[in-house]
């Protein structure tokens, strides 16, 4: 079977306590379990659901340094995640941030064209499914 994402689920998981819920300053500044793939306590999860389908967490990524945090995410199908359809999910800028690392990032990028959260992004993708 090939699972599809709906726009729905899509636009679910890159929004509040899901993506964002990857950095765990976010998730406990807004009370939000912390979205791991290898939760170790109460305050943390390796599922989130969108749109009515539930995902399984399977990689995350916060990077302290560009602000750029993100998650990849297989659909669980018939009770068990279907990883041939993994979905990678990146965060947009968090203003409420107390470092504020996301905006600094996010305007420096318009000198280069690139944000430097580009290359921690594109390393996260090339580690986990590259």
């Amino acid at each position: 079977m090939v699972f599809n994402y709906t726009d729905k689920q899509l636009n679910e998981l890159n929004q509040g306590k899901n993506v964002y819920s990857s950095n765990q300053e976010y998730a406990e500044r807004k009370g939000y379990k912390i979205v791991t793939p290898s939760p170790k306590n109460r305050g943390e999860t390796n599922t989130i659901m969108s749109d009515g389908q539930e995902f399984r967490v399977v990689a995350t990524k916060s990077d302290p340094g560009t602000g750029f945090d993100g998650l990849a995410v297989a659909p669980i199908v018939n009770g068990k995640p279907d990883y041939k359809n993994v979905a990678v999910i990146a965060a947009g800028t968090d203003p409420g941030s107390p470092t504020m690392i996301d905006v600094g990032t996010a305007e420096g990028g318009r000198e280069s064209g690139l944000s430097p959260q580009y290359y921690v992004a594109d390393r996260f993708v090339k580690k986990n499914y590259g």
